[in-house]
């Protein structure tokens, strides 16, 4: 079964930023392979926009990526654990059906 999903091959958390408000979904897993990886995003990067959307929680990225068609490359923005903040262009996957 698919699901017609995009995903990003990534496992999340939910980042606060230093004035407690949610930050973003910073990325605890990165698949190898995966749409993510193939974009250059590591481990602890913190994932804050997807296809031009801001993404300041985990329920914030799955509405973006429900939304957004599987195969399709868009914009995704990170900031790293130093603070840095990277643009790159993600060609998003699809998530597999359960």
């Amino acid at each position: 079964m698919n699901s017609h999903r995009a995903e990003l091959g990534v496992g999340v958390v939910g980042v606060v930023g230093q004035n407690g408000r949610p930050a973003g979904a910073g990325g605890v897993d990165v698949v190898a392979g995966g749409p993510a990886a193939k974009a250059g995003v590591s481990v602890g990067e913190v994932v804050t926009s997807v296809d031009n959307t801001p993404v300041r929680s985990t329920a914030d990225l799955s509405r973006v990526l429900a939304a957004t068609n599987p195969g399709r490359s868009a914009p995704l923005t990170v900031v790293n654990p130093q603070g840095r903040t990277t643009a790159v262009t993600v060609t998003l996957g699809r998530l597999p059906g359960s």
